[in-house]
C-alpha cells in the first residue's frame, strides 16, 4: 500500500511539474511573438540615435521624427559583408561600423568622422559585454565625449592624463577593453584615411 502512494504521489509531482513548466512555456512563447516586432523597431531606433549620435547630430524628440530625418538625411552603404557604413548627406560626415575584442565578447563601434578634416565627430557602442563597473565603463558619457574633435591613430594614456589630440583617457583596470578600444579607433581612423 505504502508502494502504491509513493509511485502516485511521484506521478502527481511529474503532472504537476509537467502542467508548470507548459503553462510558461506558453505564456513565454506568447510574450516572445507579442513583443517581437516592438523589439525590432527599438533596435532600429537604437541604432539609428546612435549614428546621429556619433556624427553629431541632434537627436529628433520623437521615433517619427527620428525616422524621417534618418530617411531623408542618411545614406547607408555596405562595405562589406553585413558591415554598414553611414554618410550624411549634404556633408563630409561618415560613420563606420567597426568590431574590436572586447574581455567577454565582441565589442562593436560607431566611430565619425568629418572626412574633410579626419577629426572624430564621436564614438558609441551598439554592442559590447564588458565587465559592469570596468570595461562597461565605454558607455559612459565622460569616455565616449572625450574622443570629439581629436584625430588619430590614437594611443591610450592613463585615466586623467589625455592632453593631446591622439590621446583617450584609459579606463583603470580595463586594460583589455581599452586595447580594443584604441584597436576601434584606430581602424577606423585607417579606413577614413584610406578614401
Amino acid at each position: 500500500m505504502a508502494k502504491k502512494n509513493k509511485t502516485a504521489a511521484r506521478i502527481n509531482m511529474v503532472v504537476f511539474m509537467f502542467s508548470i513548466t507548459f503553462v510558461f512555456v506558453v505564456l513565454l512563447s506568447f510574450v516572445h511573438l507579442y513583443t517581437k516586432s516592438r523589439i525590432k523597431r527599438n533596435e532600429k531606433l537604437f541604432l539609428k540615435k546612435s549614428v546621429l549620435y556619433t556624427a553629431n547630430v541632434p537627436i529628433p524628440k520623437s521615433d517619427e521624427e527620428l525616422d524621417n530625418y534618418f530617411k531623408e538625411n542618411v545614406i547607408e552603404t555596405e562595405v562589406s559583408k553585413s558591415v554598414p557604413q553611414y554618410r550624411l548627406k549634404n556633408s563630409t560626415i561618415v560613420v563606420h561600423t567597426i568590431d574590436g575584442a572586447g574581455l567577454w565578447g565582441v565589442i562593436r563601434a560607431h566611430v565619425g568622422f568629418d572626412s574633410q578634416t579626419g577629426k572624430l565627430t564621436g564614438i558609441d557602442f551598439i554592442k559590447q559585454s564588458e565587465t559592469p563597473g570596468l570595461g562597461a565603463r565605454i558607455a559612459e558619457d565622460w569616455f565616449l565625449e572625450q574622443f570629439r574633435g581629436k584625430k588619430g591613430p590614437f594611443t591610450y594614456v592613463p585615466e586623467g592624463e589625455n592632453d593631446s589630440e591622439n590621446q583617450f583617457d584609459a579606463i583603470t583596470g580595463a586594460t583589455v577593453t581599452t586595447k580594443a578600444i584604441e584597436y576601434i579607433v584606430n581602424k577606423a581612423t585607417e579606413i577614413n584615411n584610406a578614401k
